[in-house]
């Protein structure tokens, strides 16, 4: 058996950070251009409030959920979690689950300014692993690698560049 755990994080914790106010910033910058089609005020008012919303359930919906514990048991995978505060606990076949290693951010400030991730699928339900950054680059590798390992797959090209990437970052941020 094999445990990866990561940092902590509540929901407020998850909510309140600069990525989602940069998201509330730009998303309030570009409602405003409703301003500039001169209709009435109510019009304006209710569009606004309509985009309103939906930026808040973007929000919302994207700092809901988080991975905070990873368990390799024979078969089975192991995800500990938690949905706004109410924590969960899900058992997978690891035959019938697959594994994705991706990055986020921008590529023009460079390695540093990614974030690794993992998503593992399955039938029913998608996990996204390191969505908050909690756990560390090398932990996400291992992860990675000890999945395949237990799955008995191989790593493909556009994996093992993903890692080599991942492994840069490591090397160039100490």
């Amino acid at each position: 058996m094999i445990t990866f755990e990561s940092e902590y994080k509540n929901f407020n914790q998850r909510l309140f950070t600069l990525r989602n106010l940069a998201f509330l910033i730009e998303f309030g910058i570009y409602s405003s251009l409703i301003i500039f089609f001169n209709l009435s005020k109510f019009y304006t008012i209710t569009i606004g409030l309509f985009l309103l919303a939906i930026c808040g359930f973007i929000i919302i919906n994207r700092s809901k959920s988080n991975v905070d514990l990873i368990t390799f048991e024979e078969n089975r995978i192991i995800i500990n979690g938690e949905t706004f505060n109410t924590k969960w606990l899900k058992s997978l076949n690891i035959k019938e689950t697959s594994i994705e290693i991706q990055s986020s951010g921008s590529t023009r400030q460079g390695l540093r300014a990614a974030i690794f991730y993992l998503k593992i699928k399955n039938k029913k339900d998608n996990y996204i692993i390191n969505s908050f950054e909690t756990y560390s680059d090398e932990g996400i590798i291992q992860i990675f690698n000890e999945f395949k390992k237990f799955k008995d797959e191989k790593i493909i090209v556009d994996e093992r560049l993903i890692i080599l990437r991942i492994q840069e970052k490591i090397e160039k941020c100490q």
